[in-house]
């Protein structure tokens, strides 16, 4: 039987049976590990929607993966067919093909949209992001709250659960969800740790060596010798480049880079050639450009580049660029390269185990580690990917390194949480029915209904053993009557009775307190009890019995314990109508009818209560427009630990301040995020500042700094579609211009 083939690619098996099901009409869930050809999937449904005359949205968890998506499909179909929502971007929103983030489809399907009624095809990319702890509920509820005739395609890397996933989204959408997976690569790939001493092994070789090694360092003092990242590169560059080498710090990543640079050169001249020319073509003939830009051509001169966060935009590109034209070699990242984009290497590199994740360090979960090592093996090119991961020697025993294993993936969990912008709009579209049904189709609410069959049914078979069990011995088993038992409880007893009685009356209350005090003195009533008798035959059977028995028991209390710890089944509607009490006390609700600010705060989706008092404030009044852009800067501004700023008045805090208060008043303290320190590098951008100008006055990476800016530029677009007041539309517009300039401007689209 020959293969299907598209665009004369022959199809693997998953890809033929998930274009099977999309031509059936089917929506599909297909979960694969990276780099196996999912987006060929996603490909085909565009393909064959757009010949159909259908409109598609295609969503992707970050900007980044949407600008890259929207350029690639204006090659394929054309800059007319193609659309970008992006919050900050807006660029042909009514095109048959639309890219978005997955916040803005979640605002528009709450909303009721209108324009989402012609859509029928919506594209989940990494829709395993459902689990992400800061941004899991947009997918939750985008999914819920889909037009039931909109078909879903849902890519997602490999998870444990995935049949979960589909069979909630069966339950909530009322339809045929095909589940298609894929455990194996094209390419396979093989994992091993490496120090300096070891070399390249695999994890138990790995212990071999150090358990070895603590032994003969009973007669050697020297400590383990350090290792670096340079050192892995050493060991293999010969054979394993390209190579992606994941940093979980911006700082980290950019100085490796440089630190590889003054050793290692990958480029010959026409190479470096090719490099000069991209940089010139990007970023024009200009000499001034930037200290980091022209820093970031000499490393990519040398087949050596580093990408974050923190870098500029075009920088971005360009690094990106040449990835893809091959001419980097060595690219330190960070996480955020994993997600999305399609950039294979022949191997990965991990120079730590353990990330920073916003609280504390933790080890990396499997479904991380593996998602990132997927980026290695190259199909077509290479017969075996590799992934390598630093370890520390010194540390090995305190801080032993993961034994990562794709049989033990992560589940999705339900990240699911309620905003007031979701009550406001749950209020002005749903019935009090339709509202409680809305909860009741979270994958939280699936989770729970799912846990807590799984725990009742295992407890009903534990309860069922227990009884069984129970037959074979006599009550007496594990008391201290129990022959069994009898002599190590006595000991334990006599022990602690003579150790109590040393102290005295007074010392007995005061070391051991009033209610131990009286049970040790009760104890003279257990001492005065005899072991019970039993025949040799009945003690040889409550031995063999006895300690099944009690693991039995104990597995019995981990599952009553576990059912007690199930949150409360109507936990969120609860909290809905909690949160409705604050609206109706701050005037945006009169019983369940959006009032004028409840309509205004409805349709803007950060800071949505802080951004709706300051619109009917006198605030916006008493300030001109570099101040506005200045002040709603600072909203939902949150800081890294080390970022500093130069102090600048620019505008009276204390009308802000004093509202913040107001709502924290009722809401409580998390209800606001808002931070003017910020405020003085967008007042001098909004002035018309250069970009080297407003640097001085803060330590912000380049890459921060435009963030900051198209963060306010989506704010001030959320406003002007909030509000009806014409004057404040046009400012709100002028405000957009002065930001949207020069290097904040989306020069990548």
């Amino acid at each position: 039987m020959s293969k299907r083939t598209y665009h004369h690619f022959i199809l693997d098996s998953f890809q033929e049976e998930a274009l099977g099901a999309i031509d059936a009409g089917k929506s599909v869930i297909v979960a694969a590990p990276t780099g196996t050809g999912k987006t060929l999937v996603a490909d085909y449904l565009i393909e064959k929607a757009m010949n159909e005359q259908l409109r598609v949205i295609y969503t992707a968890p970050i900007k980044a993966l949407s600008n890259q998506k929207y350029r690639d499909f204006k090659v394929q179909f054309g800059e007319e067919a193609v659309g970008i929502m992006t919050g900050d971007v807006v660029l042909n929103p009514t095109a048959p093909l639309l890219i978005m983030t997955t916040e803005v489809f979640r605002n528009q399907v709450i909303t009721e949209d209108p324009n989402l009624n012609k859509v029928s095809h919506i594209v989940f990319d990494e829709i395993h992001w459902l689990n992400d702890e800061e941004r899991g509920t947009v997918w939750e509820e985008s999914i819920i709250l889909a037009p039931p005739k909109m078909k879903i395609l849902g890519l997602s890397a490999t998870i444990a659960n995935a049949e979960h996933l589909v069979d909630w989204i069966k339950s909530i959408r009322h339809e045929d969800v095909a589940l298609i997976e894929e455990s194996k690569r094209v390419v396979p790939i093989e994992y091993f740790y490496y120090t300096k001493d070891t070399g390249l092994v695999d994890y138990d070789r790995l212990w071999h060596y150090y358990r070895q090694k603590l032994k003969d360092r009973l007669h050697d003092e020297k400590p383990f010798g350090p290792t670096t990242h340079l050192d892995l590169i050493r060991a293999i560059q010969r054979e394993h480049l390209p190579a992606l080498f994941f940093v979980f710090s911006r700082k980290q990543c950019t100085l490796k880079a440089m630190e590889l640079s003054s050793i290692a050169s990958y480029l010959r001249s026409p190479e470096r050639r090719m490099v000069e020319n991209k940089f010139l073509s990007l970023f024009g003939p200009e000499i001034n450009w930037s200290a980091s830009t022209r820093e970031l051509k000499r490393l990519c001169s040398k087949g050596i580049a580093y990408h974050h966060a923190g870098l500029l935009p075009s920088q971005k590109v360009v690094v990106e660029e040449l990835f893809l034209e091959r001419l980097i070699k060595v690219l330190y990242c960070t996480e955020t390269f994993s997600v999305g984009i399609n950039y294979p290497v022949k191997a990965v590199c991990f120079d730590s185990l353990s990330k920073y994740d916003g609280r504390n360090f933790r080890p990396l979960a499997n479904h991380e580690f593996f998602q990132m090592s997927g980026r290695a093996g190259r199909r077509g090119i290479d017969e075996k990917g590799f992934s390598f991961a630093l370890v520390d020697l010194t540390y090995m025993e305190k801080n032993p390194p993961p034994k990562f294993q794709l049989d033990r993936l992560e589940p999705l969990t339900s990240q699911f949480r309620l905003t007031y912008n979701t009550v406001l709009n749950l209020t002005a579209t749903l019935s009090q029915e339709q509202i409680e049904t809305y909860f009741q189709k979270s994958f939280a609410a699936y989770s729970y209904h799912l846990s807590s069959k799984h725990l009742h049914t295992e407890l009903a078979q534990i309860q069922q053993q227990l009884e069984g069990a129970q037959h074979h011995l006599c009550e007496a088993v594990g008391t201290y009557i129990c022959p069994l038992k009898h002599h190590p409880k006595w000991k334990e007893l006599v022990r602690l009775k003579k150790t109590y009685k040393a102290l005295g009356p007074r010392k007995q209350t005061r070391v051991y307190g009033r209610e131990m005090a009286r049970k040790i003195r009760a104890w003279d009533r257990l001492l005065a009890l005899s072991p019970k008798s039993c025949p040799s035959a009945r003690q040889d059977n409550c031995k063999k019995h006895s300690k099944a028995y009690l693991t039995i028991q104990q597995r019995r209390k981990e599952l009553q314990t576990a059912l007690e710890g199930l949150p409360e089944e109507n936990a969120f509607f609860r909290e809905f109508e909690y949160k409705k009490t604050h609206l109706r006390q701050i005037g945006y609700l009169r019983e369940n009818e959006l009032l004028p600010r409840g309509t205004c705060a409805s349709r803007i989706y950060v800071q949505e209560l802080l951004v709706t008092e300051l619109i009917y404030s006198d605030v916006f009044t008493q300030i001109d427009d570099d101040q506005l852009n200045a002040l709603l800067s600072s909203i939902d501004f949150e800081a890294r630990k080390n970022d500093m700023f130069q102090r600048t008045g620019v505008f009276d805090t204390a009308p802000v301040k004093e509202i913040c208060e107001y709502i924290q008043s009722i809401c409580g303290e998390d209800a606001i995020r808002y931070d003017p320190r910020v405020a003085g590098i967008t007042y001098a951008w909004s002035l018309g500042k250069t970009f080297v100008e407003v640097q001085a006055l803060c330590n912000l990476d380049e890459g921060d700094i435009i963030s900051v800016f198209r963060r306010t530029i989506d704010l001030l677009r959320q406003m002007r579609e909030a509000i009806s007041d014409s004057v404040l539309r046009t400012r709100l517009k002028a405000c957009m211009k002065k930001l949207d300039r020069d290097e904040a401007a989306i020069m990548e689209l």
